[in-house]
């Protein structure tokens, strides 16, 4: 996507949630120039312009926030603290579940969410008054604008449940006391009158691919994907299945065979990748998340780049669990996990796992230019799979050859009923249902998935209590904090400032 201006109108958000401004900073600024509400915005290039900058907050989202809220919460990864360094303490009290509503981790969430659904706001309310030379041009930049409030909101219901529904413009300062002094809405109405109507006009709408300067942009498939999600949520898998099945029937998208390319800077290219985050090292804006993943002073051992190391301690370091669920000889484990050794010279000295996923050397100082995959071929095809047995019950043969494929880019062998290998015979559905989930787990590790699975599945208490068990085994740094894992709750807490400044009803437990 190519690089443009993010106008000032847009960048100074109407709605300052977990930003840290007020409504009188907001309400005397004066825009830059003669642009107003009124006459903002006049050609096809300013919408342009703001289109691409209301992508920027789905990028601070994925480098940021989302792996601490969506892995590392999860039973996926852990923290190493690091005694001589207490500033990633936020990070800890996450992965020990002892947050409270005033940690700013919420806010990380909640800002950037409501920042990209005003940039929205403004271009969806906006457009229709820009004179363009072709219809089907205003069509697809009202498309993306509506993609990508669609995606907000879904960050934000994952993350927080019910929320307040915005969707006009901010004028003035009754209409911003109006509106931020009403409560949370239902989740439900954000769905039925936000996400799922824009996601419908993104479909029909968005291009099936864009070509040259265009790319990285979402498209039909990308927007169909979120639709699915959204209706996974609700456990609805009847609705998902023909998005499933339109993205598949376009032929344009493909499981590639190297599994590891799809996470590097090759990936830009890659026929498995449906939507992607972008990162460009030349424009300023690197992926840099992955550095923060490392084991504490590991960074130019295992980059070989030129990088100044992180001070605080490695994040998202695979759990234990997490490893023990790739199979003997599964590339996708050695692709995903590797193993730093801080001392080469003790030969009795234990290997720190940590996610390598991400990780193509070389790495420069800038980051990297790799994209973060945020839909991929690989997950419409398990989550296909998960509708029809849901759907269907027993054993449909198409779901073992959807885990098949996975398997055999995977090295391993095949999942069938009979199978003379006690570990791969699957003789009841609750043993298909068990396989699948285990093959979502390994195949989309590190990617922002595990947290809401497990909440789709139901079964997150359960999981999550064990999860909590086991890790007190395995870390004794956990032993002065008895209140570790005793509190697991599903969602985040509303921002304790939002609460204080506007009243919002506080999420359960918090």
């Amino acid at each position: 996507m190519p690089k443009r201006i993010i106008y000032s109108l847009i960048v100074v958000s109407c709605l300052c949630f977990g930003t840290g401004c007020n409504e009188d900073e907001f309400l005397t600024y004066e825009p830059e120039g003669s642009y107003t509400v009124n006459n903002f915005f006049q050609t096809e290039l300013q919408v342009e312009g703001a289109v691409n900058g209301a992508y920027g907050n789905l990028r601070e989202l994925y480098n940021n926030a989302l792996w601490r809220t969506v892995e590392m919460r999860s039973d996926n990864t852990t923290f190493i603290p690091n005694p001589a360094d207490r500033g990633s303490l936020a990070v800890e009290e996450i992965d020990y579940f002892v947050l409270t509503a005033s940690s700013g981790i919420h806010g990380n969430i909640w800002g950037p969410g409501y920042r990209g659904v005003s940039e929205a706001n403004y271009i969806i309310n906006l457009i229709d008054r820009v004179p363009y030379d072709d219809e089907a041009d205003r069509l697809a930049k009202k498309a993306e604008a509506s993609f990508l409030r669609a995606f907000y909101y879904y960050v934000l219901t994952q993350t927080f449940g019910d929320v307040v529904k915005v969707t006009t413009i901010i004028e003035s300062e009754e209409d911003a006391t109006e509106l931020l002094r009403k409560d949370r809405s239902p989740r439900a109405e954000a769905v039925t009158e936000i996400m799922i109507p824009d996601l419908e006009f993104a479909i029909a709408n968005l291009p099936e691919e864009w070509r040259g300067v265009n790319q990285g942009r979402a498209t039909k498939a990308a927007a169909q994907m979120l639709l699915a999600k959204v209706y996974f949520t609700d456990r609805n898998y009847a609705a998902a299945l023909p998005l499933l099945e339109s993205i598949q029937a376009s032929g344009l998208y493909s499981i590639v065979e190297d599994y590891r390319g799809v996470f590097g800077p090759g990936n830009r290219d890659s026929e498995e990748v449906i939507f992607a985050n972008q990162f460009s090292v030349a424009a300023g804006q690197g992926a840099g998340f992955f550095i923060n993943w490392l084991p504490y002073q590991s960074a130019q051992a295992i980059t070989q780049g030129i990088f100044v190391q992180p001070s605080s301690a490695g994040k998202n370091i695979p759990t234990q669990d997490l490893i023990n669920a790739y199979e003997n000889g599964d590339r996708r484990k050695a692709a995903s996990i590797g193993s730093y050794d801080e001392d080469p010279a003790d030969p009795d000295n234990a290997l720190i796992p940590y996610s390598r996923k991400f990780v193509h050397v070389p790495v420069t100082q800038g980051g990297s230019d790799l994209n973060f995959p945020v839909f991929r071929y690989a997950d419409v095809l398990l989550m296909k799979a998960e509708a029809l047995l849901a759907t269907q019950g027993g054993l449909p043969n198409e779901v073992f050859e959807i885990i098949n494929l996975l398997r055999v880019r995977a090295g391993l062998q095949l999942y069938f009923p009979g199978n003379p290998n006690p570990a791969l015979d699957i003789s009841t559905e609750e043993d298909l249902r068990a396989a699948l989930r285990r093959e979502r787990r390994v195949e989309l590790a590190f990617e922002n998935h595990r947290w809401w699975d497990l909440m789709r599945y139901g079964n997150l208490q359960e999981v999550m209590t064990a999860h909590g068990a086991e890790q007190r085994m395995l870390q004794d740094y956990l032993d002065p904090f008895p209140e570790a894992y005793a509190n697991i709750r599903t969602l985040f807490a509303i921002p304790f400032s939002e609460v204080e400044r506007y009243g919002y009803r506080q999420n359960e437990g918090w």
